[in-house]
């Protein structure tokens, strides 16, 4: 079953497309006072619970971010008939973390 989109404030043309302009009264307008009441209340919010984000961060793995080494992109290009791409990408990128499963030596 198809998703039924419910309350969009773009109305929809005869054949199912919702523009904006030209339809209707269009957007409606923004109060700006009460936006920045509730953009104060974030900020609050945010503050009191900062500390339990360092600690939810502190707690994640770091990820290393390396490039793909040299003689793992050059055996990638030789393999692959695209490079980069994603197929070739990813084959590298395992390749500089465990080369000598990849690379043959002679």
């Amino acid at each position: 079953m198809a998703y039924i989109q419910r309350n969009n404030r773009i109305p929809k043309t005869a054949c199912g497309r919702r523009r904006a302009g030209g339809i209707g009264r269009g957007f409606k307008k923004v109060n700006v006072q009460a936006l920045k009441e509730v953009s104060k209340q974030l900020e609050k919010a945010s503050n009191t619970h900062a500390g339990q984000a360092k600690k939810i961060n502190s707690a994640l793995p770091k990820i290393k971010r390396t490039k793909i080494s040299g003689p793992c992109k050059a055996a990638a290009k030789r393999k692959f008939k695209v490079w980069p791409s994603a197929y070739a990408s990813g084959w590298g990128v395992r390749c500089t973390r465990n080369p000598r499963k990849y690379l043959k030596r002679k």
